[in-house]
C-alpha cells in the first residue's frame, strides 16, 4: 500500500467518526454508556465474525493477547470520552481529545521511535489552530470531565502506539475482530452491574435500531479494522495527525447538514481560520522540509 493510498484510508476512517455524531445525537438519553457500547460492539463483532469467520482458524496466542490489551484499552477510551463529553462543553471536550497528538510522540520517545522535526512542528501547530477553532471556556475545565476526557486523550494515545507494535507482529484483521468480540464482552459485563436486566431493559424502537446498525458498522467495526489494518504501514504519527483534521471534517459536515448537527455549529472567521491552520499543521506533520533542512544547514557547516 502507498503512502498516498493509506492517507485516504485514514482520512475516511475521521469521515466516519464525524458522520457518526449525527446517529450518537438520535439515540435516547436513558440509553448508558455500558449499553451503547455493548450493543454497538456486539453488532459490530457478529458482523465481523460473519464475514471472515474462515480466517479466524489463524488466530495465534500472540493475536489473542494483541486484541485483549487493545480492547481494554478502548474500553476505557470509549466510556471516560462519553462521560467527559457529558460534563464538559463541546469545545473543551474536543481540545482535549485533541491532545493525542502531543501525548503520541511523548509516548514513541517510551518506545525509541523518535519523532521527527515535521511531526513535532506540525503537532504544535494542530494544537494552535484547535485552540482558535474550540475558543473554549478556561473556566469550564474545572470539573470531572476535564479528567475524564485526559484520561481519554490518554488511553487512546497509548493505544495508536500499542496497536502500531502489534500491527507490524500479528494479522491485523483478526486483531480487529477479537477486538470487537472483547470489547463487547467487557462492555456487557459492565452493563450486568450497572443493570440486571441488560438487553430487556432497553425499548427497541425502529430509530434506535437503524442508529445501533449504522453506529456499529460506521463507528467500530469499518474504522477499527481498517485503522488497524493502515497502521501496518503507517507510524503512529501519522495516524494521529491525520485523526486531528476532525474537527475541520464535522465543521463542514456541520455546514452541509445543520439540521443533524445542531445550531452550535456555525462558520465564523474564526472556525475558518483555525480549520486553515489545521491543516497547515497536518501538512507540516506529512512532511520532511525541515529534516532536509537540517541536512543542508549540516552539509554547509561541514
Amino acid at each position: 500500500m502507498t503512502k498516498t493510498e493509506n492517507n485516504i484510508l485514514l482520512f475516511s476512517i475521521t469521515l466516519c467518526w464525524s458522520a457518526s455524531y449525527v446517529f450518537i445525537k438520535s439515540l435516547p438519553p436513558e440509553l448508558s454508556s455500558f449499553a451503547y457500547l455493548t450493543l454497538t460492539a456486539g453488532i459490530a463483532a457478529v458482523v465481523l465474525v460473519a464475514i471472515f469467520w474462515r480466517q479466524l482458524k489463524q488466530i495465534t496466542r500472540g493475536t489473542i493477547i494483541s486484541a485483549l490489551i487493545l480492547s481494554l484499552l478502548i474500553t476505557a477510551n470509549l466510556l471516560a470520552e462519553r462521560e467527559g463529553i457529558a460534563l464538559l462543553p463541546a469545545s473543551n471536550a474536543s481540545f482535549l481529545a485533541a491532545l493525542t497528538i502531543l501525548v503520541v510522540p511523548a509516548l514513541m520517545l517510551l518506545f525509541k521511535q523518535k519523532p521527527t522535526r515535521n511531526h513535532i512542528a506540525g503537532a504544535v501547530i494542530i494544537v494552535l489552530g484547535l485552540c482558535l477553532t474550540n475558543r473554549f471556556a478556561l473556566s469550564a475545565f474545572v470539573n470531572a470531565g476535564t479528567l475524564y476526557m485526559l484520561l481519554a486523550c490518554l488511553t487512546y494515545a497509548v493505544y495508536i502506539v500499542v496497536a502500531d507494535r502489534c500491527t507490524k507482529k500479528e494479522n491485523p484483521l483478526l486483531i480487529g475482530v477479537l477486538m470487537m468480540v472483547f470489547t463487547a464482552v467487557f462492555g456487557f459485563i459492565l452493563w450486568l452491574f450497572e443493570n440486571p436486566a441488560t438487553f430487556f431493559s432497553v425499548t427497541y424502537t425502529r430509530e434506535l435500531l437503524s442508529s445501533l446498525f449504522i453506529l456499529a458498522f460506521f463507528s467500530k467495526a469499518y474504522p477499527f479494522i481498517l485503522l488497524l489494518f493502515s497502521q501496518k504501514y503507517a507510524d503512529p504519527m501519522r495516524v494521529t495527525v491525520i485523526a486531528s483534521t476532525e474537527p475541520i471534517v464535522t465543521l463542514g459536515l456541520a455546514v452541509i447538514i445543520p439540521a443533524a448537527f445542531g445550531a452550535g455549529e456555525t462558520l465564523d472567521i474564526f472556525s475558518l481560520a483555525g480549520a486553515v491552520i489545521i491543516a497547515g499543521g497536518a501538512v507540516v506533520a506529512g512532511t520532511h522540509f525541515l529534516k532536509a533542512r537540517k541536512r543542508a544547514e549540516g552539509g554547509m557547516h561541514a
